[in-house]
């Protein structure tokens, strides 16, 4: 039995502190080069895989890699985080998928993602296993894809939750309602959220919730969380801690989240969950650098909420 069955673009995150974030025709210092032997293993759909594995559950990835060294040496990492493997593609001759990440002295990021062999497959999708699957997750990926992954998790009756991103190959706007429809959880940041609605026409979250759809959880940042479920709003703060790079804190985020759930906890206290296991993530360069375990989490949870 797989608790959740992720999917989305895998990738390898060098990230680069410059002294601004130049505009077109101007240049910005590079402050430092990464190591090129310490560049942190990304990709939202594998984030929260290897988050939720920290935590004790058992997950699953379903993505491309290329049979290059770095997709190899992806392959190697799950093995020892546990992740089965079973749905990951590797193409011959074909690279893996990498981000450039430029993080201003604010903390803002200029990111230019190759996609890679995920980009180039455009084959016909098996996911083998969905029978002993409880959540399949969609994040960022290839629209050809996802869009397959869902279509196979719903005639498994494999519910789906939904990590938005605004990236508008991954979601263009016609598409947007087709992932709407097909998911009971949707997780959004502000920006996402405008997206959604103006594809919608739907005047607020609050009216997204029809159909499959019972809960959509808006991240705001270092302002918490508003969760959308039983008619209700309900906000969670975001745990204040020493902030050294915010990348991954949204798929930390969903991990808690995700955790909550699969234990029974309800929506406000699995968010409190995600709250805590994103202010690990910012505390330590990389995605999933500093991904806490169940033990870690209960103690912060503990310190910041009270009794779980």
């Amino acid at each position: 039995m797989l608790d959740v069955l992720a999917t989305g673009y895998p990738s390898f995150d060098t990230i680069f502190p410059v002294s601004r974030s130049a505009a077109v025709g101007e240049t910005a210092l590079i402050q430092a080069l990464p190591d090129d032997g310490q560049i942190p293993f990304g990709g939202c759909g594998a984030n929260v895989a290897v988050g939720l594995s920290r935590l004790g559950f058992r997950t699953g990835l379903a993505m491309i890699l290329g049979n290059d060294a770095l997709g190899t040496s992806y392959c190697d990492y799950l093995g020892q985080q546990n992740i089965d493997q079973s749905n990951v593609i590797c193409m011959l001759g074909e690279q893996s998928s990498r981000s450039y990440l430029f993080r201003n002295p604010d903390g803002e990021y200029q990111n230019f993602f190759f996609a890679g062999a995920a980009d180039a497959w455009n084959g016909d999708l098996t996911l083998h296993g969905l029978e002993q699957v409880r959540y399949g997750l969609v994040t960022v990926g290839p629209l050809h894809y996802n869009r397959q992954f869902v279509e196979q998790c719903a005639s498994a009756n494999v519910p789906i939750i939904w990590q938005m991103k605004p990236d508008i190959q991954a979601y263009p706007p016609e598409s947007l309602s087709l992932f709407l429809q097909a998911s009971e959880i949707i997780l959004m940041n502000r920006f996402e959220a405008d997206l959604l609605l103006a594809a919608t026409d739907a005047p607020s979250l609050s009216d997204l919730l029809r159909g499959k759809t019972q809960v959509i959880v808006l991240t705001r940042g270092a302002d918490g969380v508003t969760v959308y479920a039983d008619g209700e709003q309900v906000a969670v703060p975001a745990i204040q801690t020493h902030v050294v790079d915010t990348t991954g804190a949204g798929d930390g985020f969903t991990s808690g989240f995700i955790a909550g759930v699969l234990r029974g906890r309800d929506h406000e206290t699995s968010a409190r969950l995600g709250a805590a296991v994103a202010s690990f993530v910012v505390e330590k360069i990389g995605c999933q650098t500093n991904l806490p375990t169940w033990e870690d989490v209960l103690k912060r949870y503990e310190e910041n909420f009270g009794s779980l």
